[in-house]
């Protein structure tokens, strides 16, 4: 990567060994091992353990848009080849998962080109829009047609302008939308519409992820003593107990995802920042941020006496899922990070070095690559939420969060020093 313009923070002055230069060679890596991702087929698979493509797994439209801004930021930052990987999603989103009779893309589909799940996700839709915004910050030939058609499919089919919220899922030939409706594909929505405004300049983005943060944290979060709820019916109420027979989802489990109240954290203050010039507007979202923190940091580390971050809890803080997920640690280190560089407090850097010490001691695996991606109590690997290392895309923003200036958006925060 380029030497980095900027004040160095962390290896200037020696605050942490998890600085710049670290965080650089980590990225690098990661990169390595997402690499061996690309099939012949086009786009990109599913990664096992050691990095070949596990073929048991059909291709997923969210992998091949967090390859995308994986390898589109990595890109900016000055790695020339991985360009190529950009084009190479891109043209796979094109030619493999664009549903040219019915618009909108497939959530999956086969290595024959068949779709294996023809619905049309929030969530999917959420990461192709990330994903044609980092593909427009590179300058790429078709990221303003991506960006066109995607934005369409979301004005016309996600975008509620009755609650300013993201429907969930419609199927195959957007006929019939599900009651269900879900925080973790807004979520991913508000990091879509930030990289879009930084891209397009374009206010309904901005106006979007402002809402919809204000909605999610500011009244939901807030209403809960900040135990977030992640489930809802078509009128947003909540749904305290869906899935409690099915704790462990990946996408949709039971109870407070601990990972989510940090990733909420990280968004509002980018928000924040995206909208800087109202501040009377956004009073809300720091003490809001520091809320949805405290309880993560204070209900899901070391909640059964070992170290690491706890999957989900119950109402009552109790622990359900245990494991210590990859991704889980990467948003509580961008969460502590924001803070530390928002407050100054030496607090947030403190748990910024520790939740890198865990992760560098548990997490990243030196021989095979990558990071395990779950972790039982006990720090042995295992798989029963997530098999394999699918990508890279929680880890890698972890790596560059510190890297450049600390913006809305990773895409700005890369552009702005070079």
């Amino acid at each position: 990567m380029r030497p980095i313009p900027i004040q160095n923070l962390l290896d200037s002055t020696e605050l942490s060994r998890f600085g710049e230069t670290f965080s650089g060679e980590e990225a690098r890596r990661l990169l390595d091992f997402a690499r061996g991702s690309v099939v012949a087929e086009g786009g990109f698979g599913y990664l096992d353990p050691v990095g070949n493509v596990d073929r048991s797994h059909p291709r997923e439209l969210y992998i091949q848009c967090r390859m995308i801004q994986v390898f589109g930021l990595a890109h900016l930052a000055g790695i020339s080849e991985a360009m190529e990987l950009v084009d190479l999603g891109i043209n796979a989103l094109f030619e493999v998962f664009l549903d040219s009779q019915n618009s909108g893309f497939y959530n999956s589909v086969d290595y024959f080109g068949k779709p294996v799940d023809a619905n049309k996700l929030a969530y999917g839709h959420a990461f192709v829009l990330l994903a044609a915004s980092t593909a427009k910050a590179c300058s790429h030939p078709r990221a303003d047609e991506l960006l066109y058609i995607v934005d369409e499919v979301i004005e016309k089919y996600f975008w509620d302008s009755k609650f300013n919220m993201l429907n969930n899922a419609w199927n195959a030939d957007f006929s019939v939308c599900e009651p269900y409706r879900g925080v973790n594909a807004n979520m991913h929505g508000v990091e879509s519409f930030i990289a879009a405004y930084a891209v397009t300049k374009q206010s309904k983005y901005r106006e979007r992820a402002f809402s919809i943060t204000k909605k999610v944290v500011d009244n939901f979060a807030r209403n809960n003593n900040w135990m977030l709820p992640e489930h809802f019916d078509s009128t947003w109420n909540a749904d305290m107990e869906f899935n409690n027979e099915k704790p462990a989802d990946p996408f949709f489990p039971f109870g407070v995802t601990i990972g989510h109240l940090f990733e909420w954290s990280r968004l509002a203050i980018q928000v924040g920042v995206q909208n800087s010039d109202s501040p009377t507007t956004n009073s809300w979202i720091l003490p809001d941020a520091i809320n949805l923190y405290d309880l993560a940091k204070e209900a899901g580390w070391s909640a059964d006496g070992t170290d690491g971050f706890i999957y989900t809890m119950d109402w009552d803080r109790l622990p359900i899922v245990r494991s210590r997920m990859a991704w889980v640690v990467s948003e509580a280190i961008m969460a502590a990070y924001s803070l530390w560089i928002t407050t100054n407090e030496p607090k947030y850097l403190e748990d910024f070095n520790n939740w890198w010490e865990y992760a560098a001691n548990n997490m990243l695996d030196y021989k095979n690559g990558s990071w395990f991606h779950e972790l039982n109590p006990q720090q042995q690997v295992i798989d029963e939420t997530w098999p394999g290392k699918p990508d890279i895309y929680h880890m890698f923003n972890s790596c560059l969060l510190t890297m450049y200036p600390f913006t809305a958006s990773f895409v700005d925060s890369i552009k702005q020093s070079s």
